[in-house]
């Protein structure tokens, strides 16, 4: 895992779908979060440019 701490409603999400699915549907979860970050961390490029 890493280093920080999870926030309980993520867990809880992630948590609610693995039992509700399993692992397919956390397959599904991972997939649409990957696509998601990608379009969250466009957004903040062009908020930020040099935020990094």
């Amino acid at each position: 895992m890493t280093d920080r701490e999870i926030e309980p409603d993520i867990a809880d999400a992630v948590h609610g779908v693995a039992n509700r699915y399993g692992a397919a549907g956390l397959e599904d979860l991972i997939v649409l979060a990957q696509e998601e970050l990608v379009i969250a961390r466009q957004a903040l490029e062009e908020l930020a440019p040099d935020a990094d």
